[in-house]
């Protein structure tokens, strides 16, 4: 029987594996939704962790610029009254050293450029026991580089606190990794990537 009796039966392409795979062979690692979900996330976290630094940012280029003096402790717990320590002998006393339900916020008060005084509470408080005592090793009393917002003396942001800009911080930098990562997967992800040849036995 002559093939061209049965031109309607398809003719098998026996290249086309080799066509798509060629000698070494390539893969198309594809997913590119999925990598663009991932330059999102990572955009997302960068975006939050800026917010978060905007007012801290905008103190620091734009506000004025103090120095405060603590002046309390407030001792705080979830259901129980605050209690204010006014000197090194009552913080001592009421340190938490294994309870981690208490939060222990230094109050601070300084001068404006206007003679104004504010009394402020840190932005980040801290368990266990306090972020600064009341007096220095020098019996002086503590104090602590202020920002505030001239408009609203208090709105303040202490950049010498770590925690300041801690939590801030690590959402960038996991924001920019994500979005690093995710574009490099996004850009390789419908290129071809050649594949090395094996050699094998015969």
């Amino acid at each position: 029987m002559n093939p061209s009796d049965h031109p309607s039966d398809p003719i098998p392409n026996l290249t086309s594996t080799s066509q798509a795979f060629p000698i070494p062979g390539h893969y198309v690692p594809g997913h590119s939704k999925r990598k663009l979900l991932m330059i999102g996330y990572g955009l997302l976290l960068f975006v939050l962790g800026i917010s978060h630094l905007w007012t801290p940012l905008r103190l620091l280029a734009f506000g004025k610029r103090a120095k405060a003096e603590v002046v309390s402790v407030v001792k705080t717990k979830e259901g129980l009254p605050d209690l204010i320590l006014t000197d090194d002998v009552q913080i001592q006393a009421k340190l938490e050293p294994h309870d981690r339900s208490y939060v222990f916020w230094n109050e601070f008060q300084f001068h404006t450029d206007k003679g104004e005084l504010i009394q402020v509470r840190a932005s980040v408080g801290s368990q266990l026991k306090p972020l600064y005592t009341l007096t220095d090793p020098d019996g002086l009393p503590t104090t602590d580089l202020v920002y505030y917002d001239p408009a609203h003396p208090k709105t303040v942001v202490f950049p010498l606190i770590i925690s300041t800009w801690f939590a801030s911080g690590v959402l960038i930098v996991a924001g920019l990794v994500c979005m690093l990562i995710g574009t490099t997967l996004y850009y390789w992800s419908q290129r071809p990537i050649a594949l090395p040849h094996i050699q094998t036995e015969k």
